[in-house]
């Protein structure tokens, strides 16, 4: 965990079979380790990773994602080609962020007008 945060990495995805499968982020390990006292010497990355990954296509609506974060709960999506192969992933804050400047953006046209 020390690695990752001087990294300034938060969340590490797992493969399986050449795939993306899981993810295991800073949150799973406090939660799964410290909160359970647990040793993390000894868990692997498997007992500690949530599964299976969430993942969206690369051509989905920003809405869609940020529905899909919002239902589901959960704060990052990992998005996919065609062939199932990571290219990126997406959080609640970034599709936020988007959403409010294409609404800032669409009330500046209507002022304009």
């Amino acid at each position: 965990m020390d690695s990752m945060h001087d990294a300034d990495v938060w969340s590490l995805v797992v493969n399986r079979n050449g795939k993306p499968y899981g993810v295991v982020t800073e949150r799973d390990m406090l939660r799964r380790c410290f909160r359970l006292d647990l040793d993390p010497s000894v868990l692997t990355i498997g007992e500690i990773m949530s599964y299976p990954l969430i993942t969206i296509e690369q051509d989905l609506a920003v809405g869609a994602a940020l529905n899909l974060l919002m239902t589901d709960g959960i704060r990052r999506l990992f998005v996919v080609d065609k062939k199932g192969a990571l290219i990126g992933r997406v959080t609640q804050t970034q599709c936020l962020k988007g959403t409010l400047e294409l609404i800032m953006g669409m009330q500046q046209v209507f002022e304009q007008r």
